[in-house]
């Protein structure tokens, strides 16, 4: 059984502001590097181009996949797809508390630099990694209203995590937190399957089976900043093809 990236080198433990500064002196403009980064993927987008979210950058986070808050029980454990990013910078930590602090720098800094609104995706590689850790993200849109937050999660909705991303898309409305809950039959959430779990769907009892394929990967959009589907409430299952 896997248990992190096969990806070592482009591991980058952030624990102390110490190992923050070491990755961002690494860089020759260390003042432009941040752990949560403009988009550089094309599949993702720079810039929403369509939707309630308009105008504003996207920006990503992206821990080690398996090791950093993913759900054993992960449909796509052995499978992940961050076995095709060689390149990713991946974070790590062992200190939630630090990571965070240095997490609300940044965002603290680019909502002020983007006036109109950042939306984040979380997250790239990896997951929710505890409950506090969770409810930072709840902190995070209480204190700054142009901040959003878009993701998948393959954790339970009956979890201790679970629950509480569920609290935090009740409080601040699936505008503002889309976290679609990965491969999941589950009717009454927002969902995001791959088609090697749709055997699991059609076999699951009163689930709807209407959904709608990426739009990025079926080629009728560029990127998902001019799609939209993912952080629209009213799309109730979006079905990706298995990388």
């Amino acid at each position: 059984m896997k248990t992190t990236t096969k990806y070592q080198n482009n591991v980058f433990n952030i624990n102390s502001y110490n190992d923050y500064f070491n990755y961002k002196n690494s860089y020759k403009n260390p003042d432009n590097v941040t752990l949560i980064k403009l988009s550089n993927n094309k599949k993702l987008g720079k810039q929403i181009l369509v939707g309630r979210h308009k105008g504003k950058k996207l920006y990503s986070l992206t821990l080690v996949e398996r090791e950093m808050g993913c759900n054993k029980n992960c449909f796509h454990w052995e499978t992940c797809y961050g076995d095709n990013m060689p390149f990713a910078h991946r974070f790590k930590t062992n200190n939630t508390i630090i990571f965070t602090n240095i997490l609300t720098d940044e965002i603290n800094y680019l909502r002020k630099k983007h006036k109109n609104g950042i939306v984040i995706r979380l997250h790239v590689l990896g997951d929710f990694i505890d409950k506090y850790y969770a409810r930072y993200w709840a902190g995070v849109l209480a204190c700054y209203e142009n901040v959003s937050i878009y993701g998948y999660t393959a954790h339970n909705e009956n979890s201790d995590i679970g629950k509480i991303l569920l609290e935090i898309t009740k409080k601040f409305g699936f505008d503002r937190f889309a976290i679609r809950w990965s491969n999941n039959v589950n009717s009454k959430l927002n969902t995001a399957n791959s088609t090697d779990f749709k055997p699991r769907i059609i076999g699951a009892k009163n689930v709807k089976l209407n959904s709608i394929t990426c739009l990025e990967q079926v080629n009728k959009v560029k990127n998902c900043a001019s799609c939209g589907l993912c952080w629209n409430s009213k799309i109730n299952q979006i079905n990706f093809i298995t990388h």
